[in-house]
């Protein structure tokens, strides 16, 4: 594939990204203070949550730490004031800077320090001193805090450290807390969103037209993330590609999760290379589909109705009772599901730790919320033997819910084989994605003071 279709694609979709809309600190104070009252009402002096390359959800979206760094870091918020973000030496430049589009401060903890170099320059505190200027030790009544993190993201030695200065009896892991206010989104939050997912749809028209017998997985990424970063994106995180050739008749899964301004877009379908689909694999690409709408169709019920979320869990489940393929051996199975068919989406992909739905969600879902529909089929059996055609096959992308509205992101359809190995710039009108609506979503999207 020549760079002039993947300049043509960046040209045509450049304009329609705003690269100027980001959260600015007028909305950080407004999140802080949601989360100081819910903090006050269960008598917390100090929060804290923690924060790696893998894990940035939650001071993604208390501060705007949303770029990599090679260390681990913190956030301490009082149950009044501003919070402070603890960082290593090696990291904390990044963050420093990270932290100006929120005005949290910062502070170097050596505790946090992965090196054992002499960091000459570096002004280094202990996390009791932070604490200490945060919240002032008190005689007679101790000092509660609340971790945010969850047991798999929060490292030992974190916790260790307010064991031995707190005690045991006042650490309280509060993991639903920040999780259930960072769920409900803002005007600012949708359209960023709604970026990430204009990115994502850019950057999969360069990987479909680049995907031919003989390429290599890690050129076809490349692809995808050249254009996807000329568009403002940072980052994807879905699995990575290797360097092995691409065969003609193979089924290749493409995906891609672009970061804009620490918000994620999703865009993921399974297509075929270099040949058309048999009919067994049209059966089952096609009844992916089917449980797609099934799917989507169940969640425009419950936003109309505002019913519990679990009917999308049940009509999606109902859907693949009803489905029998012929298999391999001549007899008739249901493909396999892996997962929840919606889970919920913010400054990560899929780790916001609220929001999927499943058969116990018996809430209805988020008023204004972001959430993802991820459906997937596997080719094998109970005993791990391949008994369909095709290995596994997914659609995934996103959508916005507002009040009883909802709308898919991404303009991307459903089915993308015609489009394999082509040179597309822009979709036509006709193959936009069903259910796409960049309605109050976007309409309500600006850049933040």
């Amino acid at each position: 594939m020549t760079s002039a279709p993947i300049e043509k694609i960046i040209s045509v979709h450049g304009p329609r990204i705003r690269r100027d809309l980001e959260i600015g600190r007028k909305e950080y104070r407004s999140r802080w203070a949601r989360v100081q009252k819910a903090m006050s009402a269960k008598g917390y002096d100090l929060a804290y949550a923690c924060g790696s390359e893998l894990d940035r959800s939650d001071i993604a979206w208390l501060a705007g730490i949303f770029d990599p760094i090679i260390e681990r870091y913190g956030i301490l918020l009082p149950v009044r004031g501003a919070p402070v973000i603890v960082a290593g030496s090696e990291g904390g430049h990044v963050i420093e800077d990270c932290a100006r589009a929120s005005g949290v401060n910062v502070a170097l903890l050596r505790e946090f320090q992965i090196s054992d170099e002499d960091y000459r320059f570096a002004k280094f505190e202990s996390l009791a001193d932070v604490v200490g200027r945060l919240i002032p030790l008190r005689s007679g009544r101790p000092v509660r805090i609340a971790v945010f993190s969850s047991g798999q993201f929060v490292p030992l030695d974190h916790v260790q450290m307010f064991l031995g200065r707190f005690g045991s009896d006042n650490i309280v892991i509060d993991t639903d807390l920040l999780r259930r206010i960072k769920y409900e989104k803002s005007p600012a939050e949708l359209g960023l969103i709604g970026q990430a997912n204009a990115v994502a749809d850019a950057a999969f028209l360069g990987m479909l037209s680049a995907l031919e017998p003989g390429i290599r997985e890690l050129d076809v990424a490349a692809v995808g993330d050249y254009i996807m970063k000329r568009l403002g994106a940072r980052r994807s995180v879905l699995g990575p590609a290797t360097s092995r050739v691409i065969k003609k008749g193979e089924f290749v899964s493409l995906g891609l999760s672009p970061t804009f301004n620490g918000y994620h877009g999703i865009m993921r379908r399974t297509v075929k290379v270099g040949a058309p689909w048999t009919f067994p694999e049209n059966a089952f690409m096609t009844s992916l589909e089917g449980l797609y709408h099934a799917v989507m169709g169940a969640v425009i019920e419950t936003a109309n109705k505002n019913l519990p979320a679990n009917l999308i869990d049940r009509k999606g489940k109902a859907y693949l009772d009803g489905l029998k393929l012929k298999t391999k051996r001549g007899g008739f199975l249901t493909p396999r599901e892996p997962y929840t068919f919606i889970h919920n989406t913010g400054c990560s992909e899929c780790q916001e730790g609220f929001g999927a739905v499943t058969p116990d969600t018996a809430e209805p879902l988020g008023r204004n919320a972001a959430l993802m529909i991820d459906v997937a089929f596997t080719g094998f059996d109970q005993r791990k033997n391949l008994v369909f055609p095709i290995e596994y096959a997914v659609i995934e992308d996103s959508f916005w819910k507002v009040g009883r509205e909802i709308g898919v992101y991404n303009t991307i359809p459903l089915n993308v084989q015609d489009f394999v190995g082509k040179e597309i710039i822009e979709l036509p009108r006709e193959k936009v994605h069903p259910y796409y609506r960049p309605g109050r979503s976007m309409k309500s999207a600006r850049r933040n003071p």
